[in-house]
């Protein structure tokens, strides 16, 4: 308020005192003035129209100090919201009118104010204009154009008009990056005003590049140049190089290996190996940033995405980090102005690199992970030490801001996200005469490791620490620990130790993420065993190739515990012996090395841990789960913890006990507890049994539920055998009215129904027609649902009761009803043209229940050639390689029975589709179980006229094996050629002397000899009971031939074929 009156008093006077104006002006003036004042402070209405004339008025006449007066004024006025403007816009366009270059600071500050009150559709009118605005080579003047341009491009960020094409856009950003690479600022630049031309020039590029992802693929390397040079500008390390030009930066030759960044679908597994539950044991996975925004938002399983919340942050990084400035307290100087000024320059600096690290996040974000990676060498440490370059975790190191250093680490994390396949090239191991590439990435690897270490050893900020176990974590999960030297496991294990215990939420939780993504890690190393307290005895590692020296090396640290480890277990024991029950007595201590499984058991048992701990604690306890012998003879105490867990308050921690009761009780089901740990495994479920029932009872959410009902389907058959009987009809009637209840959401029943559908396999249920037939009901009720998770789950348990009737038909002679059993071939044969997921299990359980149908007294002739047709439709049609691969073996069942080829109709399809699948299909597994199906074949006359399509496709086809269109595919090379000789044999077995003529003219072709090698060669290789066939073939034709008319011709062929197949024993 004074001061703006201090400002019109000097303005009034110094007109009083202007001799050149005559005094209708010099009163006209003074009047204006007098209206701009108002002694309550209310803001004033000027319209935009009058103060523009006003300003031309001013600078006609040539009063320059004046007009400069009067620009300061109108700034301060509109800033303070003192005067408010009428249509601004006449204002804005009077001041961008005129020769650009010849624009004052305090000009371009008011044209900054006034775009400040403009509403944002009027904002972008003005961006052609402005981006085409001229830089001067004042840097105050560029400073202020800089910041005009980030306020109106912020607007068209955020809509889909103006700019339309992008080429104003790329042109302002081609003129910064020119002028800074030119050096065009650095010869007038001050310190401050500098930095601040810096960092709202390196925030307005992250804008365009957030905008415009083609022309950050076209500029990488100077995009990357000017962040190589400006995200460590200030720091002690650069100080020579602060007045230097950024020069364009190459990516390296080696990311040309980098193939795609998504891993490679599982191959389908075959249904007759063990049952699984329909399920896997899930992994968790680091998710890259952009399928965490492609989320859908409306997931009904996971209802709270942890990954996002843990691993990503803020995607604004840095917003909650903090700042060394702000959130530490003020020394003594403070009031000093010197160093007033030094704190403010170091701020400046602090954004310059923040604004910097900005832009690599945007590209970070919109490049491929192949070009990105490109660029390793000046993102990660590339020497011995870590110190050669400036890379991220230098700056998270090294920065003296802690905001710098929290961003610099959250950078690096989300930049290692969907790093594993480029990482799986590094290797320790290599030639000593130079060094691959492989070798230079472990070495980048290794660095890495020691710098994050040095960072949680010197680091005090819980912000930078939360940041740091963060990447950390990433980094963990995208290791190939196996091809990498030992010991770097161990020296970043013992400072996530120490933060285990911290006082710091977060802190906590992110190192116990830390151990949660070591643990997930499918195949431990020895030392990183030892290293999260795995026993060798229960090591799941073929020990024998470690030395003698490195064993010592495994087992001296990780093995022997410190003095503060022997004092919690010492307080631990004393813990115990205070609860005076006769149950706790008996409880196996916990390993001395077991640090981890002995800190997650403290927190959850302990009432006052905080639910995010106790959450991560869960995740931890899921995946210890996957190397089960860390939990082995624990089972009470888990038990424990995990009852109070389903009984939490807290909505997550009650999902996440179930996930962990899911998981463990899945890895202990597959094991056959040894005699010790029989009774525990049974009073493990026992005990948990009632709380799951009260849990269901309880939750509010489809989540929790699904994931109880997941967790009872991991029972187990021995726990589940040994149940009382009044026990187990509880559990089946608590799943069947879980399964059948309308009010229930229908993902919730379809997770009860898989439950079922597991139990339906158990020796003691088998048999069980009635609960076979009410599990058949339920699953008819589910399969067309409207939710695509909801009907694969019905499919999948369909497929179950479908083996369990086709067990039960060959045990009992208690048949299942003939209506029901339509109702499900007709929901089986509907599913089949459902989404490739549901196809894949309703191929299975249709190839059951048509068998089952063959085995069923009375006609169903009609129903079964429908069927049969839509089998046959899904071999045919369908892309899907699991669909093909169950429909194959499906078909391969049912051919063996004489109802199938009741017509010709159906033969002329399956002929020359498996014909079709077995040359061409690029999957072999595809192509093994196409010829599988001719290996069922009993009569000659079941392949009719279409005999030399199928002799001359498998002679095509056994040629082609040989070459891999996909190195994957190798492991079941040997497999196909043995599966396509035994086809041979059997054609060969089958063949009437007509056949010979055709037979030999396909052999004759071009793949005679390498038929006949590989003919040798897999009759050599296999054990004698499976090659059986290849060397009897030959002789058996020739034996019934001789009883038959055989023409010269036709003896001929069959003396040729038995001269190169023919083979001695």
């Amino acid at each position: 308020m004074e001061k703006d009156r201090d400002m019109l008093d000097t303005i009034q006077q110094n007109i009083l005192d202007n001799s050149e104006l005559d005094e209708d002006t010099r009163q006209r003036y003074v009047v204006f003035i007098q209206e701009l004042r108002h002694p309550h402070g209310i803001p004033v209405g000027v319209a935009a129209e009058r103060l523009g004339l006003w300003l031309e008025e001013v600078r006609a006449r040539g009063h320059s100090d004046l007009l400069r007066n009067w620009q300061l004024l109108l700034n301060e006025l509109i800033l303070t919201r003192k005067v408010i403007l009428v249509r601004p816009q006449f204002l804005l366009q009077c001041l961008l009118n005129g020769i650009q270059l010849d624009k004052t600071p305090v000009e371009l500050n008011l044209i900054l104010t006034v775009l400040k009150t403009l509403q944002k559709e009027e904002l972008r009118l003005y961006w052609t204009e402005l981006a085409s605005f001229p830089y001067s080579n004042d840097v105050s003047r560029a400073v202020v154009v800089v910041q005009c341009q980030d306020l109106v491009f912020a607007d068209l960020e955020q809509s889909d008009d103006g700019d339309t094409d992008g080429n104003c856009s790329r042109q302002l950003a081609n003129t910064l990056i020119r002028n800074f690479f030119d050096g065009f600022w650095l010869d007038n630049s001050k310190e401050d005003q500098w930095s601040l031309l810096l960092s709202h020039s390196l925030h307005l590029l992250q804008r365009i590049v957030a905008k415009q992802p083609d022309f950050a693929a076209q500029h990488v390397p100077e995009l990357m140049g000017l962040v190589q040079t400006y995200m460590l500008f200030g720091t002690e390390s650069e100080a020579s190089a602060r007045n230097q030009a950024p020069r364009r930066v190459q990516p390296a030759q080696q990311s040309a290996a980098y193939g795609q960044d998504d891993e490679l679908e599982p191959e389908p597994q075959p249904i007759h190996k063990q049952r699984t539950g329909g399920r896997k044991n899930k992994m968790r996975k680091m998710r890259s940033l952009a399928r965490q925004r492609n989320q859908s938002t409306n997931e009904t399983l996971e209802t709270n995405p942890r990954d996002r919340l843990l691993l990503t942050g803020h995607l604004d990084y840095g917003c909650l980090t903090g700042d060394s400035g702000e959130n530490f307290p003020v020394s003594d100087s403070a009031g000093d102005p010197q160093m007033s000024g030094m704190r403010q320059v170091r701020n400046l600096q602090a954004k310059v690199r923040i604004s910097a690290l900005h832009l690599l996040g945007s590209l970070a974000k919109h490049l491929p992970r192949r070009s990105l990676y490109g660029y390793w060498h000046i993102l990660f440490p590339s020497g011995e030490n870590g110190a050669t370059n400036g890379h991220l975790l230098r700056l998270g190191h090294t920065d003296s801001n802690a905001r710098c250093r929290a961003v610099a680490l959250q950078l690096a994390a989300q930049i290692l996200y969907g790093s594993k396949s480029f990482l799986s090239q590094a290797s320790s191991k290599g030639p000593s005469n130079y060094t691959p590439f492989a070798m230079s990435l472990a070495s980048s690897l290794m660095s890495s490791y020691r710098c994050l270490s040095g960072i949680l050893e010197r680091e005090f900020a819980p912000p930078v620490l939360t940041q740091c176990l963060k990447c950390l974590a990433v980094l963990v999960q995208a290791t190939p620990f196996e091809q990498l030297e030992m010991g770097f496991v161990y020296e970043f294990v013992g400072h996530v130790k120490k933060l285990a215990k911290n006082g710091d939420i977060p802190v906590v939780v992110s190192a116990l993420l830390v151990m949660e993504m070591l643990l997930s890690t499918p195949r431990l190393t020895p030392e990183m065993a030892s290293a999260v307290g795995l026993s060798p005895n229960q090591r799941n590692l073929q020990m024998d190739d470690v030395q003698g020296s490195e064993q010592d090396f495994l087992d001296s640290d990780a093995e022997v515990e410190l003095e503060e480890d022997a004092m919690e277990e010492h307080l631990e024991q004393s813990e115990q012996q205070k609860v005076a029950v006769s149950a706790d007595a008996a409880l196996p201590p916990i390993p001395r090395n077991s640090w981890l499984l002995r800190q997650v058991l403290r927190y959850l048992e302990s009432l006052g841990t905080a639910p995010p701990i106790r959450v991560e604690c869960f995740q931890v306890l899921l995946a210890m789960g996957t190397h089960i012998g860390l939990l082995r003879g624990h089972q009470i105490r888990l038990c424990r913890v995990i009852m109070s867990g389903l009984g939490d308050a807290t909505f997550d921690v009650r999902l996440y006990a179930a996930r962990c009761l899911d998981s463990i009780g899945y890895q202990l089901g597959r094991l056959v507890p040894e005699s010790s740990e029989r009774e525990s495994q049974l009073s493990f479920w026992l005990s948990l049994l009632p709380v799951i029932y009260k849990a269901y009872d309880e939750a509010a959410g489809a989540s929790l539920k699904c994931a109880l009902c997941d967790a009872l389907s991991n029972i187990g058959t021995y726990t589940f055998e040994r149940l009382s009987l009044g026990q187990r009809n509880a559990l089946l009637a608590f799943l069947s009215g879980c399964a059948s209840d309308d009010a229930e959401e229908p993902l919730v029943r379809a997770a009860a129904l898989r439950a079922m559908a597991v139990h339906v396999l158990h020796p003691s249920l088998k048999g069980d027609l009635v609960f076979v037939e009410n599990a058949a009901e339920l699953s008819l009720n589910l399969v067309n649902d409207t939710q695509l998770v909801v009907r694969t789950k019905a499919a999948w348990a369909l497929g179950n009761i479908s083996d369990a009737l086709l067990g039960g038909v060959t045990l009992h002679s208690e048949r299942i009803s003939e209506e029901l059993l339509g109702r499900l071939i007709q929901a089986a044969s509907l599913s089949c043209g459902d989404h490739d997921k549901v196809k894949a299990n309703a191929v299975r359980s249709l190839g059951n229940l048509l068998q089952v149908l063959q085995l069923q007294p009375g006609e169903n002739f009609e129903q079964m050639q429908a069927a049969i047709s839509k089998l046959l439709d899904c071999v045919k049609n369908v892309s899907s390689a699991k669909v093909k691969w169950n429909a194959c073996h499906a078909i391969g069942n049912l051919v063996r029975h004489r109802a199938f080829f009741a017509t010709n109709h159906l033969a002329g399809i399956l002929f020359p589709a498996l014909s079709q699948l077995i040359v061409q299909h690029a999957n072999f597994k595809v192509r093994i179980n196409a010829t599988a199906v001719l290996l069922q074949l009993e009569q000659r006359q079941d392949i009719g006229n279409h005999f030399a399509l199928v002799w001359r496709s498998i002679l095509e086809a056994l040629e082609r094996s040989n070459a891999l269109d996909s190195f994957e595919e190798y492991n079941h090379r040997d497999a196909l050629q043995q599966q396509l000789c035994l086809a041979i044999a059997k054609l060969l077995s089958l063949a009437k002397a007509s056949d010979l003529t055709g037979m030999r003219e396909a052999l004759e072709e071009d793949r005679l000899e390498a038929v006949r090698s590989t003919w040798r060669r897999v009759a050599f290789r296999i054990v004698p009971e499976q090659s059986a066939p290849l060397f009897t073939c030959i002789p058996l034709v020739e034996q019934r031939l001789q009883t038959e008319t055989v023409l010269p011709q036709q003896r001929s062929a069959l003396a040729f074929i038995a001269g190169n197949l023919k083979l001695d024993p």
